[in-house]
């Protein structure tokens, strides 16, 4: 399994991509966890079956823009 991390502002974001196990076949993964602060505990969201070569880029940006996509 392949695996990008990255704290971005309040998330750490987690581009990876699990092996199906069907030949040359993978399953790219975002996460985006929102990390624990004072009032808050850590909270974090999936986005299963993305494009590989746009998951950081993605995570990056939802952090940068307060994306409506990102509930946590």
């Amino acid at each position: 399994m392949a695996m990008h991390r990255e704290e971005r502002g309040r998330y750490l974001i987690e581009a990876s991509a699990f092996h199906l196990g069907d030949g040359n076949k993978w399953q790219p993964r975002l996460t985006m966890t929102r990390m624990a602060c004072a009032n808050a505990l850590s909270k974090s969201q999936s986005f299963p079956g993305l494009t590989p070569l746009f998951e950081a880029d993605l995570g990056r940006s939802m952090a940068d823009e307060g994306s409506p996509r990102l509930k946590v």
